[in-house]
């Protein structure tokens, strides 16, 4: 009987299986590398994507701190301008009140009536002085109250009717009787009272001594 040993090709067998596993596992460990460094390398690219968008997020952040400064500084100089202008108006009208009001004065003082004293303080004034008569004393008083300001400067009102919506102004720079509304016609003087009148004789001739107060609106 003839007898076959087959133990080398078993033994051959093996060694082309263990081959064939080492191979794929190989195969296997390649491809975990592969997936692994794919994996890697997406997950790297989406973390400098985050970064560089972080990065433009600060960078509008502060580009936007800046423009929120700019816009803050441009408030507290529009504050300082305003405040400015404020101090500018104030002294605008300090410095042409007076003028005003000494042109107002001597518009509204008759020939029969000279002044002796004259007092000022923060628009209150008070003055003294001497008239004809007591009716030139009246007619002094009523053309205080009739010294007014109008969009063409200073005038003397001549007529102002019941019921009318205008006034007739006599201007004093022209001369002219014009219309105005009532709105744009503001009485320079206010608060007129007659403090103190006393007839007496000044050699030949008698005249009356007074004295008034009264307020002067320099803001008109």
């Amino acid at each position: 009987m003839i007898r076959i040993n087959l133990l080398p090709i078993r033994a051959v067998k093996k060694q082309e299986l263990g081959r064939k596993q080492l191979f794929l596992f190989a195969l296997v460990l390649v491809g975990a590398a592969m997936g692994n460094y794919y994996w890697y390398d997406k997950k790297n690219e989406e973390s400098e994507r985050l970064v560089a968008q972080v990065a433009a997020v600060k960078k509008e952040i502060a580009e936007l701190d800046r423009i929120i400064g700019e816009v803050k500084n441009i408030a507290k100089e529009k504050q300082s301008l305003e405040e400015k202008l404020k101090v500018l108006e104030t002294l605008k009208r300090g410095r042409t009140g007076p003028v005003k009001m000494l042109d107002a004065l001597a518009t509204a003082t008759p020939k029969n009536v000279w002044l002796r004293k004259f007092d000022e303080k923060a628009g209150a004034l008070a003055i003294e002085g001497s008239a004809i008569s007591n009716d030139d004393l009246a007619e002094y008083m009523k053309s205080l109250a009739n010294v007014v300001w109008t969009p063409k400067g200073m005038g003397r009102l001549v007529e102002n009717r019941r019921g009318a919506t205008e006034s007739r102004v006599e201007l004093s720079l022209s001369g002219d009787i014009e219309e105005f509304s009532l709105s744009q016609v503001k009485p320079f003087f206010g608060d007129i009272t007659l403090k103190q009148a006393s007839q007496k004789t000044a050699g030949d001739t008698k005249i009356v001594d007074f004295s008034l107060t009264f307020k002067a609106d320099y803001a008109i």
